[in-house]
């Protein structure tokens, strides 16, 4: 049987059909390995299972590692896993200096604040149509005083950083790296920085 044979077949078998790994054929006892080693070394060959060829080995271990899992594809719980290992455009810039524990705090407060107000427009949008002049929930009166501070603070500090708040808001909401931002927004990466490193000290002034 040709290599491209044996790779259709596996192919079909198991990221088709969705079959467990198969278990491997057992060679003799080797000279010298009493009975109990041999015990061990059977059952670690089976637990391992046969070998796969390229390609379809690979797929199989991705299935093998999220197989306790019951809602998901493999591919989506190896995705989420990759992303919430791998470090934040904010956080590799506060590991290289590039900006401090103050600052990647006014950074949270921006993207709290941008989620907030974000919300609150869709849910208004939605409620267009159900308009209640008076009172209740809805009520000007009823918006919690934090929220209408945060959302204040927040139109100041996107007013003083005009232009540059999109790219600003890219790196801290959208997670875009610095260099990414910079290439995006036609700027060299030490001013893509420097205008973020302010615009994040402009929020604590707000």
């Amino acid at each position: 049987m040709t290599i491209t044979t044996e790779r259709e077949l596996q192919r079909v078998s198991h990221l088709v059909l969705g079959r467990p790994r198969p278990a491997p054929a057992l060679p003799r006892k080797p000279a010298g390995m009493s009975k109990q080693e041999w015990k061990v070394e059977k059952q670690r060959l089976r637990d391992a299972g046969q070998q796969l060829v390229d390609g379809v080995e690979e797929h199989v271990q991705l299935q093998e590692r999220w197989s306790h899992k019951a809602n998901g594809t493999a591919e989506t719980h190896e995705h989420a896993a990759v992303s919430a290992g791998r470090e934040g455009a904010l956080l590799r810039l506060v590991r290289t200096g590039a900006i401090d524990a103050h600052q990647l705090a006014a950074a949270e407060k921006i993207a709290e604040a941008f989620a907030a107000i974000t919300a609150e427009v869709t849910v208004r949008t939605a409620r267009w149509g159900d308009r209640n002049p008076g009172g209740g929930p809805n009520a000007a009166e009823a918006v919690p005083i934090a929220a209408v501070i945060q959302q204040r603070t927040y139109q100041r500090w996107r007013e003083a950083t005009g232009v540059h708040a999109p790219m600003v808001l890219a790196i801290v909401v959208d997670d875009v790296a610095v260099t990414a931002a910079a290439r995006r927004w036609r700027l060299s990466n030490r001013r893509a920085r420097s205008i973020l490193v302010t615009a994040l000290d402009r929020w604590q002034r707000c």
